[in-house]
């Protein structure tokens, strides 16, 4: 399978996502939605924390193409941001990282669950 059938197929057929993307672990995109611009350094950013310390995400919050997201929580595999009913979530595998938003229609807790679910399955393939 494709990294773009993982975005398209996993992702956004869901309807749990309104946009996403794989990257390496220092930022580099390897397949995104249409129209999605996270920006390399804000993915490196954050992936970053996510190795030394999430929470010190809660003094900068979350940039995603650049709009800031204030944190919520945080842990080594993910990190969930909101802007008012909107959010971010970040899940890292072992070689890429999953970056997904949600509208304010979708409820955190599903988009968060099914970008977990695609997380959990790369792991286990060793990705």
């Amino acid at each position: 399978m494709s990294w773009q059938a993982y975005v398209d197929d996993n992702l956004l057929a869901s309807g749990m996502v309104t946009a996403a993307g794989i990257y390496d672990l220092q930022g580099n995109p390897w397949a995104y939605s249409a129209g999605f611009a996270a920006q390399i350094a804000e993915v490196n950013a954050v992936s970053a924390h996510m190795a030394a310390e999430p929470a010190a995400l809660a003094a900068t919050g979350v940039v995603v193409a650049g709009i800031k997201y204030m944190y919520v929580s945080g842990e080594a595999q993910e990190v969930y941001g909101k802007k008012g009913n909107e959010g971010v979530v970040f899940c890292k595998c072992n070689t890429c990282i999953l970056v997904a938003t949600h509208a304010d229609k979708i409820q955190p807790g599903q988009c968060r669950s099914t970008v977990g679910k695609l997380a959990d399955f790369l792991r286990e393939s060793g990705i």
